[in-house]
């Protein structure tokens, strides 16, 4: 598996690659969800792809930029294990983004703006302002995203679409822990027992039979709720939980 740590050694070797590129974008911590991703693409394309980019411009002040997990050496190893090709890898944020207040690229406000993203304003245009970026210096033929972040997935084909950008977005299923907590790189923080207890999140979404329902069962079991919403055919919801900020979604009829 090869790895590139500047964006000019990246452009190099887009240069002399021919077949269809999967791309993988992380930020790195990564799990099995990040991993079943890959394995997708390893399936659907000729070469396999993956970024690991803890990216400044989608954390907001009050937010865990500093604080967000990083394991670099794991992280190689497990990517290596399920057949990655290639990392790119940024040795520093200049590598990203040249110059502090270069231009962002903004996410559909329509999609943006509800959800995730008014708890977190501006989130959205850092995810679409560094995929942007990727999409450019890579021109993958398919990128691959987990539907736990399911507004984000949106955002993105969104983005592709109305900028005519020639990459074919893959939703991948989420995936979950044995007790049926979404894998996060986020859950880290969590003991184990208070994982047990997250896991609540995503029996309350199974169970209930409304969203009002399922709003009082999960303040019941002393989760804060920052939504529960139905839309693209789903239930989301976005929950604080010991000072953590938990996200779900289930496909409900």
């Amino acid at each position: 598996m090869r790895i590139l740590r500047t964006r000019a050694a990246l452009l190099r070797w887009r240069l002399n690659v021919r077949g269809k590129i999967g791309l993988v974008p992380t930020m790195g911590a990564l799990h099995e969800g990040h991993l079943s991703l890959v394995r997708r693409a390893k399936f659907k394309s000729d070469l396999v792809m993956a970024t690991i980019f803890v990216n400044p411009k989608q954390f907001g002040p009050q937010e865990d930029l500093k604080k967000y997990p990083r394991s670099e050496r794991q992280d190689l190893r497990l990517l290596a294990s399920a057949g990655c090709d290639l990392v790119f890898l940024p040795r520093s944020v200049k590598e990203v983004y040249a110059a502090v207040g270069e231009t962002s690229i903004l996410a559909r406000s329509d999609l943006s703006s509800i959800l995730c993203g008014k708890f977190r304003p501006g989130h959205f245009d850092g995810v679409c302002t560094v995929v942007y970026k990727l999409f450019g210096w890579i021109r993958p033929h398919s990128a691959f995203f987990g539907e736990k972040d399911f507004q984000q997935l949106q955002i993105i084909r969104a983005m592709v679409n109305d900028l005519s950008i020639p990459v074919r977005i893959v939703g991948c299923p989420i995936v979950r822990e044995k007790t049926g907590l979404a894998m996060s790189s986020r859950n880290a923080y969590l003991a184990d027992e208070d994982r047990r207890v997250a896991a609540r999140i995503f029996e309350v979404l199974k169970n209930s039979r409304t969203l009002n329902s399922a709003r009082r069962e999960l303040k019941r079991q002393e989760f804060k709720v920052q939504y529960l919403e139905k839309m693209w055919g789903r239930w989301l919801v976005a929950v604080i939980y010991k000072g953590l900020r938990l996200i779900d979604n289930l496909k409900k009829e």
